[in-house]
């Protein structure tokens, strides 16, 4: 291609100086000054085939990679197997992943319970049961602090000491008992002659329960004089201490039963705040359960992506990667070409070729690794940018060929493109 340029480069100089010469023999055949016209700049000349190496490829072609990594579990397929459009081809091992998608569950879970509390409101019955609770704590209360006070009056009594009313008081106790003991034994004994009469008026047992009534008024008086005598005494050191322990046990159970009003009356406000739930607690709970799906959905995206499946029907070329081998995400994987129609690729059409190259222009295909068999081809593709390739500019053409399934063609093998320009 080269040398035939040079040669349309050389006959057009040729013919130039050709010319020249022409001019200045009839310029001096006539003696005129009149300069002979300057020649017209040559177009330049559209080469009738421009030639470019190719390289054999499939219809279509992909460069497969895990959008996640980790390490490979298991591949799937071998060099040259045959698979259809989604079959898995690797995977990747999975146990951390299933183990994000469980807690990202889980947390969606706890999400959507928060979220039903906030929107749930308390039934009747548990309002009405915490107000209940409230005025049964303050009943206790105020019983407590009844008892409180009765125990610092009867302190304050045993600290003070008897009355002189509570002494007068004990004396007629004993006075009363003392009249009732004497009234017994006087019965006692007028029983007591009857018995004894002839014949006898009374009887034995008569006689015995006026002697036990003698016995029991007998302590009666001794148990006032024992009264009488602790009262004319004065206050007790061990009465006072007593009162004392009963006041400080009073004052513990006021303590206590305010502090169960206290939680019956935090009960019942939270019973009326769950009755009606806040929006903004509601929305908070809602925006939660969103972020918890957002983050399931990364989880199980990232599980699904530890397996690598066909996007296409096609041929495995190439398995770049090997089992137990920890990949890093987008590295490329696996090679898969669909290969039901082969073309070929130029590869080093230059920029100056590009430009006499349009859709629909045939071409005659070498096949090098076939002993130069040859092949029609027509163009389908052009790339609208450049590629560089050993520091020269070049674009790719692609071409459909015509061939048969027999045609012994192979993806990779090396080509020799000529296209017919005009």
């Amino acid at each position: 291609m080269v040398e035939r340029r040079a040669l349309s480069v050389l006959i057009v100089a040729s013919m130039v100086m050709s010319l020249a010469i022409y001019g200045c023999r009839q310029e001096g055949s006539t003696g005129s000054q009149t300069p002979s016209p300057t020649p017209s700049a040559p177009r330049e000349e559209v080469p009738e085939v421009i030639s470019a190496e190719a390289i054999v490829v499939p219809y279509r072609e992909a460069s497969l990679s895990f959008k996640v990594g980790g390490r490979v579990q298991r591949i799937l397929v071998s060099e040259g197997d045959t698979v259809t459009a989604g079959e898995e081809l690797a995977k990747l091992d999975t146990r951390d992943l299933t183990l994000a998608v469980r807690r990202a569950e889980a947390r969606l879970g706890s999400a959507r319970a928060q979220l039903e509390r906030a929107k749930a409101s308390a039934p009747p019955e548990e309002v009405a049961l915490a107000e209940a609770d409230v005025s049964i704590a303050g009943g206790n209360l105020a019983s407590a602090k009844a008892s409180l006070e009765s125990a610092e009056a009867s302190l304050q009594k045993a600290v003070a000491g008897p009355t002189q009313r509570d002494i007068q008081i004990a004396q007629k106790q004993v006075e009363l008992a003392k009249n009732q003991l004497w009234g017994a034994q006087g019965q006692r004994d007028v029983i007591g002659a009857q018995v004894n009469a002839d014949p006898p008026l009374a009887s034995a047992v008569e006689y015995e329960a006026a002697k036990a009534q003698v016995t029991v008024w007998e302590t009666q008086v001794t148990i006032a004089e024992l009264q009488l005598e602790e009262i004319g005494a004065g206050a007790r050191e061990e009465d006072v201490t007593v009162a004392r322990a009963q006041v400080t046990q009073a004052a513990s159970a006021v303590q206590i039963a305010e502090a169960q009003l206290e939680k019956a009356r935090a009960q019942l406000s939270l019973a009326l705040v769950k009755a009606g739930a806040r929006a903004q607690d509601v929305a908070v709970a809602e925006a939660a359960v969103a972020e918890a799906e957002v983050s399931l959905s990364e989880a199980n995206n990232a599980l699904d992506d530890a397996v690598l499946t066909a996007p296409f029907s096609g041929t495995v070329g190439t398995i770049l990667l090997d089992e137990g081998e920890v990949v890093s995400p987008q590295a490329q994987a696996i090679l898969l070409g669909d290969l039901s129609t082969l073309r070929v690729r130029t590869l080093d059409l230059s920029e100056a070729d590009v430009s006499h190259v349009t859709l629909g222009q045939e071409a005659l295909v070498t096949i090098n690794a076939l002993g130069g068999k040859q092949l029609r081809g027509t163009v389908v593709r052009i790339a609208p940018v450049a590629t560089e390739r050993r520091g020269d500019t070049v674009y790719d053409v692609t071409l459909d060929l015509d061939v048969g399934p027999d045609s012994n063609l192979r993806w990779g093998m090396t080509a020799f493109v000529e296209i017919t320009v005009r």
